[in-house]
């Protein structure tokens, strides 16, 4: 199976570094003509089933998508973005300015409670829950699906499905827009520590080429 994971389009919030988290911020401009530079990308990848994130920038996103395609989303909450609680709205340098330390100590220690928000353990078990239902599909060879959702869920279901450490879970950049892919077989596991997969392969990572024909890349922010 073929799992195509890509970020939402860009927001206001992006254009501002601001951290969005649970709110539901629409996309600009920018980010709807991102999602159909995307929509018309995946048009020859014979994608066969949407899964989105409810929030209104990633729905937004993949109904851009699924109109070209001819695929209704369906929604999964286990896509959503992490609830950053208290640091929503908040840049990085006013995060450190108003919580000194508490974004080091946040990715370091997956069971680090935010004030009013979630902590990444929380996001771990979700997306662990939700990569156990896509091994019901993995006995379908070719079967291509499509995720839309946010830099923290896509970066962790790679993590679980590649069986990568936690400490590189900021290792990477995720472009809104961008797409990522990995290719999984049916022999692949789960346990208690994570997905472990030696036929798992990521075949690409933030691949942004399409972006460029219309000048739609814009720098990545959490």
């Amino acid at each position: 199976m073929y799992i195509y994971m890509t970020r939402h389009g860009e927001t206001l919030w992006n254009l501002q570094g601001r951290t969005q988290g649970a709110n539901d911020i629409p996309l600009t401009n920018r980010g709807i003509r991102q999602a159909e530079e995307l929509a018309e990308r995946l048009e020859r990848e014979s994608i066969s089933q949407i899964y989105s994130s409810g929030l209104e920038r990633a729905y937004k996103t993949a109904y851009i998508i699924g109109e070209k395609l001819g695929i209704k989303p369906k929604t999964r909450d286990e896509l959503k973005e992490v609830n950053f609680g208290v640091w929503e709205g908040l840049s990085i340098k006013e995060i450190e300015e108003n919580f000194p330390g508490q974004l080091k100590e946040y990715r370091a220690n997956f069971d680090y409670d935010l004030e009013n928000g979630e902590n990444l353990s929380s996001l771990q078990t979700r997306i662990r829950h939700f990569a156990d239902t896509l091994q019901n599909d993995m006995t379908q060879g070719e079967k291509r699906i499509l995720l839309v959702a946010h830099a923290y869920p896509i970066r962790m279901l790679i993590m679980e499905l590649m069986g990568l450490s936690k400490e590189l879970l900021w290792k990477f950049q995720l472009s809104n827009g961008g797409i990522s892919v990995i290719r999984t077989e049916p022999s692949i596991e789960s346990s208690a520590e994570g997905w472990k997969s030696d036929t798992a392969c990521l075949l690409c990572l933030n691949d942004t080429t399409h972006l460029y024909k219309h000048n739609l890349l814009q720098n990545c922010t959490e």
